[in-house]
């Protein structure tokens, strides 16, 4: 790419400057964290598999599982959630957040599955850590074994 100031002086001179656009972030595209266990835990950003929430969540369920977190830079070669759920084996996916979700499926009503992994969209991390009854409704959900396998 051309610097900013040999640029502002072809300009200068009348010279047509052509300059490649950055690529545009593609949306949805996933960085996954390696785990042992069979679920996939889908939250907005890095940080926020370190809310104490979310490590009570993790400890709750069979094995490590794998974190994944939106790709800020929208890389090409970052999984989208499907092609995820398809190397990393995964049985269960768990969404947190109504607008993750949104974001990941386009708008559209999550799938119940992919693959043959069970997807299931909770409440948000801050919700589950701020309202007892978000955080009752995940921990029926998991009792029940429809949002995350709980350890024995």
């Amino acid at each position: 790419m051309i610097e900013p100031r040999k640029q502002a002086y072809l300009e200068a001179m009348g010279f047509d400057v052509w300059v490649a656009r950055p690529e545009r972030p593609l949306p949805g595209r996933l960085v996954v964290q390696a785990g042992e266990g069979s679920t996939l835990l889908v939250v907005p950003s890095a940080e926020d598999q370190e809310i104490p929430i979310a490590r009570d969540i993790a400890r709750a369920c069979a094995g490590k599982p794998a974190w994944a977190w939106l790709d800020p830079e929208g890389r090409p070669d970052s999984p989208a959630l499907e092609e995820a759920v398809e190397n990393g084996l995964f049985t269960q996916v768990v969404v947190f957040g109504q607008r993750l979700a949104d974001e990941l499926f386009k708008g559209e009503a999550p799938p119940q599955l992919i693959a043959s992994s069970a997807v299931t969209v909770v409440a948000a991390l801050d919700d589950l850590a701020t309202r007892g009854s978000a955080k009752q409704e995940l921990w029926r959900l998991m009792a029940l074994g429809a949002a995350i396998s709980p350890v024995s």
